[in-house]
């Protein structure tokens, strides 16, 4: 016969257990994302970098079925906004829209970075590619590469080159081309591309390197004249541009490019989360259609394949810093 003693003990154990299972239920944690995501920019709004940002941050807040809020933090080549996203807490809710220059070519020409990208950072994958193309101005008598390094090297450091600014990743681009080619050009930066770009239209400069987008509306006016892509293949809006590697100078290949990164210690079943909705963002039609109305190109990698794409630019723009003298304080 069960005693009213033992009831009452039996009772109490069943409201222990449910208690306890109520405890460990409310102390679980929510499912990844259960609230608003951010994405660090670390360059101004308006520009390409921001642009690519924003499509990716529409893309990514379908899949996450939460927002994703675009935060502009330029300043210091980049460095303000990576910092901010390194110092940020590594739960996946702070996602960094990484560039060349922040993840690579900051830590190659400058001699203080408040950050070291391979160790802060775990990139999630490399998403966009804008490939770099050589133009020069209307007043340049040359109408093809081997007529433009002939030209430098009769008149040696007559001809120049404007850029986005020194150590940008478009001015690393030309010094490839310069040292490359064994010429000599005075660089002369300007604050952006735009200004940079319109350099070379006044005549100030005779030539530029910087991707497609920046200077796609001169070209097809026939006031700047593209001569060569810095790129492994042709440029669909430019067909009858030669590739670099097409003219003998295969180790011409530089671009500006974009990534998605966390800090390193986030965990990696919120990295795989967020690898998986990349990969669906790099091959969806839309996205791919949207960037290439700019003249970008989407970039699908395995993360093996980004870690030694990664690895070639940081020795590749190493390489160009050193034989270009490039280093600031």
């Amino acid at each position: 016969m069960i005693t009213s003693r033992l009831l009452k003990w039996l009772a109490a154990s069943v409201a222990g257990i449910g208690l306890i299972h109520s405890a460990a239920y409310a102390q679980s944690p929510a499912p990844y994302p259960n609230r608003q995501l951010q994405l660090i920019v670390p360059f101004p709004a308006g520009g390409p970098t921001d642009i690519v940002a924003r499509l990716y941050a529409q893309q990514l807040s379908k899949l996450a079925g939460q927002p994703v809020v675009v935060e502009n933090m330029a300043g210091a080549a980049g460095m303000i906004g990576t910092q901010n996203a390194v110092r940020a807490e590594p739960n996946g809710y702070t996602i960094l829209f990484s560039t060349a220059s922040t993840s690579v070519i900051n830590e190659v020409v400058q001699k203080k970075v408040p950050y070291n990208f391979q160790r802060d950072f775990s990139m999630i994958g490399l998403i966009a590619d804008a490939p770099h193309v050589l133009v020069i101005g209307p007043s340049v008598p040359a109408n093809n590469v081997a007529e433009l390094i002939a030209l430098a090297k009769k008149e040696p450091g007559k001809l120049s080159y404007s850029s986005a600014g020194t150590g940008s990743i478009v001015q690393m681009g030309a010094e490839l081309f310069r040292t490359k080619s064994g010429i000599e050009l005075m660089h002369v930066p300007y604050k952006g591309g735009a200004p940079a770009t319109m350099a070379v239209l006044r005549g100030e400069v005779s030539l530029n390197v910087n991707d497609l987008s920046t200077f796609k509306s001169q070209i097809a006016e026939g006031k700047l004249k593209p001569l060569a892509v810095a790129h492994t293949s042709r440029l669909k809006p430019l067909p009858d541009v030669p590739t670099f590697i097409e003219l003998g100078m295969p180790e011409i290949v530089s671009s500006s490019w974009w990534g998605i990164a966390v800090p390193t210690k986030t965990p990696a079943a919120i990295q795989t989360k967020l690898r998986e909705w990349n990969q669906q963002i790099v091959t969806n039609p839309e996205y791919i259609a949207r960037l290439a109305d700019m003249a970008f190109e989407t970039i699908n990698m395995t993360p093996e394949q980004t870690k030694a794409f990664i690895d070639a630019e940081i020795k590749k723009w190493q390489t160009v810093a050193k034989a270009a003298n490039i280093q600031l304080d």
